[in-house]
């Protein structure tokens, strides 16, 4: 029986389902013999005719490159083609045409006639240069950094014994997303301040510390990616006087909990992109706000905050 071709998705927007099941019957239907499957090209003792492993990423998805290493060519080589596609063609397309470049440079490598040049991308990979000074295959991994606004629950209760005022603020992400697994991991700080003094003279600060992690899972018709979190956090709340004369009225408070919360990035891969969420988080352990001589004030045991910001790719 002929061996197949093994392929390995590194990154996309999908690696297991529909689209790749497109690649594989592509790359099948011009590779002929034992034809193409998807797998993992570490994987040992079985035959395989050619390891080929698939990048297709960018803003929009756009860049793809493909690197394949023929079993028993003489040359012992790698063999590696990029090609940008245009933002109109349509994904489907693009997987397609990565399975029918893997049947041709497998066949190149192996010194068979190569099946016809996939069509509809741009760029000298595409009319044929092997790209032997090409940018080095961007890593599964991928670094992330957001920042912007928030608005959400405050305190239960003011000083005075009337309902306590919703908080604002800013605040900073740090992501790690594994493309291939889905898997991400997250570090956020936040700074906020209650929209109205609870009392006369008074102003409260939250300061906030988590650190979690979750799944991700794109949303292909939308180029956007959803996010499933749950981060541990701790929380410190100051109340100072607006007067400095008045430091005995200075008060503390802090709280650690968890917080799950669902996160929308639009587009997916964009260099820069829009990152909406929303948070509900539950204090396990709390401490009142005690503001001398007025009565303590309380935070919430839970609640939810709304974020809206952007998000930068570093990696």
């Amino acid at each position: 029986m002929p061996a197949p071709i093994v392929v390995d998705i590194a990154s996309g927007p999908a690696v297991h389902g529909e689209l790749p099941a497109l690649l594989i019957e592509a790359c099948s239907r011009a590779a002929g013999g034992g034809g193409c499957a998807l797998g993992d090209p570490k994987r040992a003792g079985t035959p395989v005719r050619a390891l080929a492993v698939v990048w297709l990423d960018g803003p929009d998805y756009r860049r793809l490159r493909v690197d394949v290493a023929s079993v028993g060519a003489p040359e012992g080589t790698l063999s590696s083609r990029e090609i940008e596609f245009r933002e109109e063609d349509p994904l489907p397309d693009r997987y397609r045409t990565a399975g029918l470049l893997v049947a041709a440079l497998s066949s190149e490598r192996a010194g068979a006639p190569a099946p016809p040049e996939p069509t509809g991308a741009t760029g000298a990979a595409a009319a044929g240069v092997e790209p032997a000074a090409a940018s080095p295959p961007p890593r599964p991994l991928g670094w992330f950094l957001a920042a912007g606004g928030l608005v959400g629950n405050g305190l239960d209760r003011g000083p005075a014994g009337a309902a306590g005022p919703a908080r604002a603020g800013a605040w900073v992400m740090a992501t790690a997303l594994d493309r291939r697994s889905g898997f991400f991991g997250t570090l956020q700080a936040s700074y906020a301040t209650a929209l109205r003094e609870p009392a006369p003279g008074l102003s409260v600060q939250w300061l906030a510390l988590g650190g979690g992690g979750g799944l991700a899972a794109p949303i292909v018709p939308l180029d956007a990616l959803v996010r499933a979190r749950i981060e541990a956090a701790a929380d410190w709340v100051i109340a100072s006087p607006g007067d400095p004369k008045k430091p005995e009225e200075t008060g503390h408070g802090w709280a650690i909990g968890t917080r799950t919360a669902i996160d929308l990035v639009w587009p997916a891969e964009g260099s820069v992109a829009l990152l909406g969420s929303a948070e509900a988080f539950v204090r396990i352990h709390q401490t009142d706000l005690r503001v001398r001589p007025k009565p303590e004030a309380a935070l919430p045991k839970g609640g939810v905050t709304g974020m809206l910001g952007v998000q930068l790719r570093l990696r």
